[in-house]
C-alpha cells in the first residue's frame, strides 16, 4: 500500500470523511453528503449560497482546500462565539479559556497525521470527480 502503515488511520478517516461528508457534491443542499450533516446541515448554508454545482468544488485539490477552510472557519467561529456567550454569562471553563485554537490547527495541518488526513480527502475529490467525469461521458452515449 501507499500509505505507510503509522498514517493509514488519517488517511483512511480523511478518506471516509471526504467521501461521506466532504464530498464535492456537498455544495448540493439536497445531496446525500449534505443530507448526511443530519441536524448540522445548517453551518453549510452559505457554502450552497457562495458555490454552485460542479464549480469549486469539483476543481481538483482546490475544492478539497475550500471545503477544509470553510470548516476551520466555522470552527473558529463556533468557538469564539460559544467562548463569548460563556464568558458573558461567567461559564466560561478554565480549559476552554487556556485552550488556544489557532495552535490546535496549526499544529494539526503541520503534523504528518495532518498531511495523510487530507491526502484522504484529496483521494475522495478526486475518485468522485474521475467518476463524475466518467459517468458524464458514458452518459452522452
Amino acid at each position: 500500500m501507499l500509505v505507510p502503515q503509522d498514517y493509514r488511520i488519517p488517511f483512511g478517516i480523511g478518506y471516509l470523511l471526504g467521501t461521506f461528508f466532504l464530498s464535492p457534491d456537498l455544495d448540493l443542499h439536497f445531496s446525500k453528503p449534505s443530507q448526511r450533516w443530519k441536524f448540522l446541515k445548517f453551518l453549510w448554508f452559505p457554502f450552497w449560497v457562495f458555490s454552485r454545482h460542479r464549480g469549486i468544488t469539483h476543481v481538483p485539490f482546490l475544492g478539497t482546500l475550500v471545503k477544509l477552510f470553510y470548516l476551520i472557519f466555522i470552527f473558529f467561529f463556533l468557538y469564539f462565539a460559544v467562548l463569548g456567550v460563556l464568558s458573558i454569562l461567567g461559564f466560561a471553563p478554565k480549559e476552554l479559556l487556556s485552550f488556544d485554537p489557532f495552535a490546535f490547527i496549526n499544529e494539526f495541518l503541520k503534523s504528518e497525521k495532518g498531511f495523510f488526513f487530507i491526502l484522504g480527502l484529496i483521494v475522495a475529490d478526486l475518485l468522485h470527480i474521475v467518476l463524475d467525469i466518467v459517468s458524464s461521458f458514458i452518459k452522452r452515449f
